[in-house]
């Protein structure tokens, strides 16, 4: 048997009828699909979206020969020739044990979903992140943002926190599924952020994932993922971003007109309890600031339809060259924020 790329149409039609027989679905997301033939049998199968592995299936007939191991062991090396170092992989809690042989080490774990790892180690790296800034044992709040751009309602979510805390650690993520890309959110925030003393911004590294990325092919209800990645996301915060940083309390502001949002705030709620406090978006005329707000306006209007939403910082980057290409590719595509 060899090991094939999945490249046509054809193919990924047949992957995907494959992978329906496992109740699992082939994800748009995906750019590199592996899969072992013998003669006209589609036996084995395993695909990644950039760094994360997903859609791993094998045939029933052909399970227990080490053909997992033969096909991850490749896919892992082009992943590596890609670039791609530090690998992921979500998976069902009674498959673990596989995946350990492999190499991979769990994260955490919830009723439904495995969050595991290759390649770096979240310990080591949130404690290198919090020894580079020098950060002291004494008790922190917490915020975590996407700012996709930053608004004035990140900012009073911020200022709120603050207000509770003689420091606060803002965690702006760390993965590029947005429109803004995180080099530009970051710097946008640091501007707007300078005059403001106890404050310390910090990217989240690679733990704390979007919806964008998070797995839906072997969970098949919305209602279900949305809890899912919830919770996956709210169980490292808890174990390792809280215990290393000594983070006693986590701020998030509150979406009245998002399901997911406030799915997430409940999950939240009920594992950390009285750690997570909620606070009200700032509005304007009755209309909560959000990014997606802002991203609406920008993709109907012109760019000084924003300014009373965002701070400065968030304007002088809209005016830039960078902007302004941004500006243009919301008008042309809808994606999540």
């Amino acid at each position: 048997m060899q090991i094939k790329d999945v490249l046509l149409n054809e193919e990924k039609k047949a992957v995907k009828t494959f992978l329906n027989h496992f109740n699992l679905v082939y994800e748009d997301d995906i750019d590199l699909t592996l899969v072992l033939w013998e003669e006209d049998t589609l036996v084995a199968t395993v695909s990644a979206a950039k760094n994360i592995v997903k859609c791993v299936a094998i045939h029933e007939n052909f399970q227990g020969k080490g053909l997992l191991n033969h096909l991850m062991s490749t896919l892992i090396k082009r992943l590596n020739q890609r670039g791609h170092t530090h690998l992921f992989l979500y998976t069902q809690p009674e498959h673990v044990a596989l995946f350990e042989m492999l190499g991979f080490k769990k994260i955490v774990e919830s009723m439904n979903l495995s969050f595991m790892e290759m390649g770096g180690n979240i310990e080591t790296a949130l404690n290198e992140l919090r020894e580079a800034h020098e950060l002291t044992k004494r008790p922190k709040g917490a915020v975590i943002i996407n700012a996709n751009p930053l608004t004035n309602g990140h900012l009073h979510l911020i200022r709120e926190a603050k207000k509770h805390h003689d420091h606060l650690l803002v965690f702006v993520v760390s993965e590029d599924r947005s429109f803004f890309p995180f080099d530009a959110r970051f710097k946008i925030i640091e501007e707007s952020l300078q005059d403001v003393e106890g404050i310390t911004i910090l990217p989240t590294k690679d733990y704390l994932v979007s919806y964008a990325t998070f797995p839906k092919y072997f969970l098949k209800h919305e209602s279900t993922i949305k809890k899912e990645h919830a919770l996956i996301d709210v169980l490292v915060f808890k174990q390792y971003y809280m215990k290393i940083f000594n983070i006693t309390d986590r701020y998030v502001g509150d979406e009245p007109y998002s399901p997911m949002t406030n799915t997430y705030n409940k999950t939240m709620k009920q594992y950390l309890n009285g750690d997570l406090h909620i606070i009200e978006r700032k509005s304007i005329e009755d209309t909560p600031i959000s990014a997606s707000t802002v991203r609406k306006l920008l993709k109907h209007q012109s760019v000084d339809a924003v300014s009373k939403y965002v701070p400065k910082a968030t304007m002088r980057f809209l005016q830039s060259p960078q902007g302004e290409a941004i500006i243009e590719e919301i008008r042309h595509r809808e994606k999540r924020h």
